[in-house]
């Protein structure tokens, strides 16, 4: 499906910013610059550039691009073409039926991260900029809704440093129905995102949610939790109260849907450490659904800080490839296009390694996970090269990189926990290497 796109006039026609771009030949035609820009580059362009010709020609004499020369095309695609790319591949592998849930339930974090971006005037000017110990720092807040059990990014936003994470989740509630409207899902959220218009909101839509909240600074009715021994209780909130109307967004939510009240269930956690967290929650069965089984899922969100973390050191998110607001949104979103398509390849090995890992005798642990990094770093052109080959090649290709990958694999220890390290100043001596 995403070779007929890229490869298509008519999503050409559709993403390319005149209509008299990409009508002759060139050395970068669209489908090319698409797949050059999804190969994630991390070394130097003209290093870049030689590596895909050589990989795609088999010559780099008789083909080469230049830097000068993907600068000039890439200013003539709008980035919005990787993001319907990504819209087109979440709505096909969700179409199928056949992905990993929580006892029905598709499991989603929702949460924001700040990016730096170049030092440009432009890049100031669009996305705003962070003051830090008397330095200003162009930066950009990033906000994926993850899938934490499938491991892919549903839809994400690129917006201004100063923008609401709260406003960004709203906007997701209704981006992802509209992306796969048949799915159950609960939503999971972090103590940055309650509000009663928020939860209200969500509800509406049709969605589950579990939000860490805090006792002291949200709702009277936590409060009162709080103070009391119980530790599993279902709320009534009378949303209507004066104190909760003066948000216009929340009177017109409650007009909408003639809604007076909503049942809401909070529940304490006492961590390791001792410390007592509250989980506010739409799901109601105490039966159905314990608060140990609260626990666990809210605790899966931790899947999206390790997104995060791939996507900072081995996916070398913030090393963009150009200085203006434009490449820097074709950069993002072709990266995040990128990690989804080789999840998919890590999510069929690694359903070979559980096979295998059950059904051997000799195992040292009970679970293998594919180590991703390594992964990552063996699918670098591969899967480019593989979207080029002639359709009938695509199997054995598919195959052959999932076997390829599936030999990497680390443990999986449950409860393993790292005391917090203070940094290295000289990274010198750090032993983590680049994969990609």
């Amino acid at each position: 499906m995403l070779r007929d796109l890229i490869f298509s006039k008519k999503f050409c026609e559709s993403h390319k910013k005149r209509k008299e771009y990409f009508t002759r030949e060139r050395i970068f035609n669209f489908s090319g610059l698409m797949l050059f820009q999804m190969n994630i580059a991390s070394k130097s362009l003209t290093v870049e550039l030689t590596r895909f010709f050589k990989r795609i020609s088999g010559n780099t004499q008789e083909k080469n691009g230049s830097k000068q020369s993907y600068s000039d095309a890439r200013m003539k695609m709008s980035y919005q073409a990787y993001v319907e790319l990504n819209d087109r591949f979440v709505s096909a592998y969700y179409a199928d039926d056949d992905y990993q849930r929580w006892k029905g339930y598709r499991l989603i974090a929702i949460d924001g991260s700040r990016i730096q971006l170049p030092s440009t005037p432009a890049m100031i000017e669009e996305f705003g900029i962070a003051e830090n110990k008397g330095k200003s720092i162009p930066m950009a807040m990033t906000s994926p809704a993850y899938d934490v059990l499938n491991h892919l990014v549903i839809n994400t936003y690129l917006a201004r440093y100063e923008a609401s994470e709260r406003a960004l989740a709203e906007q997701h509630v209704e981006r992802i129905k509209e992306l796969t409207p048949k799915s159950k899902d609960i939503l999971l959220l972090d103590r940055g995102y309650p509000s009663l218009y928020l939860c209200t909101k969500m509800l509406v839509n049709g969605y589950n949610f579990v939000i860490r909240c805090n006792a002291e600074n949200f709702l009277n009715e936590v409060k009162e939790f709080a103070k009391s021994a119980t530790t599993d209780q279902i709320i009534e909130i009378d949303v209507t109260k004066s104190t909760r109307k003066h948000s216009p967004e929340l009177q017109a939510l409650l007009r909408n849907h003639s809604l007076a009240t909503i049942r809401l269930r909070i529940v304490k956690i006492v961590l390791s450490s001792g410390v007592t967290e509250y989980l506010l929650t739409s799901l109601l069965d105490q039966q159905q659904i314990s608060d140990d089984d609260l626990k666990n899922i809210y605790h899966l969100r931790w899947n999206e800080e390790t997104y995060f973390n791939f996507q900072k050191n081995v996916l070398e998110i913030e090393n963009f490839s150009g200085k203006t607001p434009e490449a820097i949104r074709q950069d993002y979103y072709a990266r995040v296009l990128s990690t989804n398509v080789n999840s998919l390849l890590i999510q069929e090995a690694q359903q070979e390694v559980d096979r295998e890992t059950q059904q051997s005798e000799h195992r040292q642990y009970e679970n293998y996970g594919i180590n991703k990094t390594v992964a990552t770093g063996i699918l670098k052109d591969e899967v480019i090269e593989m979207l080029f080959a002639p359709r009938e090649h695509w199997k054995q290709r598919y195959q052959s990189l999932v076997a390829s990958i599936k030999r990497y694999i680390i443990p999986k220890i449950p409860g393993r926990s790292f005391a917090r390290k203070e940094k290295i100043p000289n990274k010198s001596f750090l032993k983590r290497r680049k994969a990609i």
